[in-house]
């Protein structure tokens, strides 16, 4: 019974991913990315030199 359904590879599909994502979908998960990467830069002291501290000290020389 479940050897014949398998025997054709070629044909061969699984019915709960034949389905494309849906457009909203894949926007949000690349905007998503896209935002991770950009927040992780900006936050990073590593990268830009900003850190707490630093903001907090020109905020009250000013």
């Amino acid at each position: 019974m479940y050897k014949e359904e398998f025997d054709d590879l070629e044909k061969f599909e699984r019915e709960d991913t034949k389905h494309k994502l849906p457009l909203g979908w894949l926007i949000l998960f690349i905007g998503l990315i896209v935002f991770g990467i950009f927040y992780t830069y900006m936050y990073t002291p590593a990268f830009t030199g900003w850190s707490q501290s630093k903001v907090f000290e020109e905020s009250m020389k000013k």
